[in-house]
């Protein structure tokens, strides 16, 4: 007589764009021929999960059921991806053939790529899988490989106290043997998730600083400090050699850190992305090449995947050699970038990935690089002309400041000594300090940045600014400023004037404000 069909169900999680779904993978075994049925909306890698699964479990001494094997994904509507389903699938057998106990199992979830023999190789999204499962109240048993991923969890003592939430309960196996003891009783077999510590050197920027090391360009460091201070976009327009690669790279060292909700965030979209980052800390900062795709920049694909301006999210994205990006990948650009985020949808899915970065773009004034010593460019006007409009109106309109930078006079390059560096050095501290009230200043007002400030509180800031409606209209006139780039101009005007602490917006404030939006796109730019 036929052995009765066993059934199982073992918890784990399923990675759609940012979400980490709750899987329970179903196991039924016992009579009929010997074969092995996947169901469940599995993908290609998840059904040659049944192969890998196999192997692992005879090469660790344990019986593959003699049967026919049911295993169900549930739920069922919901496709599968991934090859972290491999772990949870084994367990699920073991628990259905008798080899496994059946307590307490209901308190853990598995996340794991089997290999041939046994061991735990790491899975993508791990840290996003962790964070869904605590949510759920449960341990997480993942392989060891990913705690270097998950160590942000440890990083810092009072994080979850900071959150209100207890700390995830994690345990990390190399190995399928090391997952049975422990699962039979012998807690000693997997490594459990260490006490938190504060290790405050993983999150140091390295010394000296970037702009401590950025020769003269005093007006661009001036707008790179506005830029910081209110989250303003920036773009930078000059000839090769001038500093805008390293004055963008600069633009993180002002900023401030991230607290610990926003650390997990953002290291949570790395993970769902397959990315590690050094300095969890610290923004992110991301510079893609100008041969990238629109999925890459903003996010899609086959298997919805986060884009350039996610990783970005809370940091900067920059955009090197502007012009040379396809304008329509750059386009894509245009309702993230005021939004925060961006949902994308494709037949098979619809995923939302926040995206809330700061631009800040460079670019030559000409093909040849050379428009400033006009009698060494040898672009003709047209040319010129085709380049520059590579970058649309309405993408040029949403970029807060527009900065020429122009080439360093012969003096100051041949001027350059160690000391300049320390005093550098020194002006960089003091200009991270200026940033940080500044920010303070805008969260004590309850506003958020600057940059995102409301249609009524631009409407109050120039009410109460000290700046005569002449000047205002004409003003308008002159540089034939949008609705738009009005608003704008008031959103720097009121980071300049909380970079020097003032209460209100002053005339020197607009003034300054309005050089930023005053280059004549039309003309060309020629900057001296």
């Amino acid at each position: 007589m036929s052995q009765a069909p066993r059934t199982s169900a073992v918890q784990t999680r399923s990675l759609v764009g940012l979400t980490s779904y709750p899987i329970t993978v179903e196991c039924k075994a016992g009579g009929g021929l010997p074969n092995t049925t996947l169901v469940g909306l599995p993908e290609s890698g998840v059904r040659e999960a049944k192969d890998r699964v196999k192997s692992a479990l005879q090469s660790c001494g344990f019986q593959y059921p003699n049967g026919h094997v049911v295993v169900n994904l549930a739920p069922a509507d919901l496709s599968k991806r991934g090859s972290g389903l491999d772990l949870p699938i084994a367990i699920a057998i073991l628990l259905a053939s008798g080899q496994l106990p059946t307590s307490a199992i209901e308190q853990f979830e598995f996340i794991g790529e089997l290999g041939l023999f046994g061991e735990i190789r790491p899975v993508q999204g791990a840290l996003t899988s962790v964070l869904a499962s605590h949510a759920s109240h449960r341990s997480v048993i993942l392989p060891a490989a990913n705690s270097q991923e998950t160590t942000l969890l440890n990083d810092l003592t009072g994080g979850f106290e900071e959150l209100k939430t207890p700390r995830p309960r994690l345990h990390y196996a190399r190995h399928l043997r090391e997952i049975v003891a422990f699962l039979g009783g012998n807690t000693d077999a997997l490594k459990a998730s260490e006490e938190p510590t504060d290790r405050p050197g993983q999150t140091t920027p390295p010394e000296p600083s970037l702009y401590a090391q950025v020769l003269g360009q005093e007006s661009a460091k001036r707008a790179l400090q506005i830029a910081a201070a209110g989250g303003h976009h920036l773009l930078m327009i000059g000839p090769p050699g001038t500093g805008k690669t390293m004055l963008a790279r600069c633009l993180p060292e002002l900023l401030p850190e991230l607290d610990y909700a926003d650390r997990l965030q953002v290291a949570s979209i790395y993970s769902a992305g397959g990315h590690t980052r050094q300095h969890n800390a610290q923004p992110p900062f991301r510079d893609p090449h100008h041969s990238i795709t629109g999925a890459a920049l903003v996010g899609g694909g086959k298997v919805p995947t986060v884009g350039e301006i996610s990783l970005a999210h809370l940091g900067v994205l920059f955009l090197d050699e502007l012009p040379h990006f396809s304008p329509a990948t750059l386009d894509l650009l245009r309702e993230p970038i005021e939004r925060g985020s961006i949902t994308i949808s494709r037949a098979a899915y619809k995923a939302n990935f926040p995206c809330d970065f700061q631009l800040i773009a460079a670019m030559n004034p000409c093909p040849a690089g050379l428009r400033c010593t006009e009698s060494a460019c040898r672009c003709t006007p047209p040319s010129i002309q085709r380049y520059q409009s590579r970058i649309s109106g309405p993408l040029l309109d949403r970029i807060d400041l527009h900065l020429s930078v122009p080439e360093l006079p012969q003096h100051v390059i041949a001027a350059m000594r160690q000391e300049d560096i320390g005093a550098a050095q020194s002006r960089w501290q003091l200009a991270k300090e200026a940033v940080a009230n500044a920010r303070l200043a805008q969260r004590q007002r309850g506003s958020g940045l600057n940059r995102d400030l409301s249609g009524s509180a631009v409407r109050r800031i120039i009410a109460t600014a000290d700046v005569a409606k002449n000047l205002l209209e004409q003003s308008i006139t002159r540089h034939g400023l949008s609705a738009r780039s009005y608003q704008k101009i008031w959103r720097i005007a009121r980071t300049i004037a909380d970079l020097e602490q003032a209460e209100e917006v002053a005339k020197a404030h607009f003034l300054e404000a309005l050089t930023y939006r005053s280059i004549d796109w039309g003309r060309g730019i020629s900057p001296r």
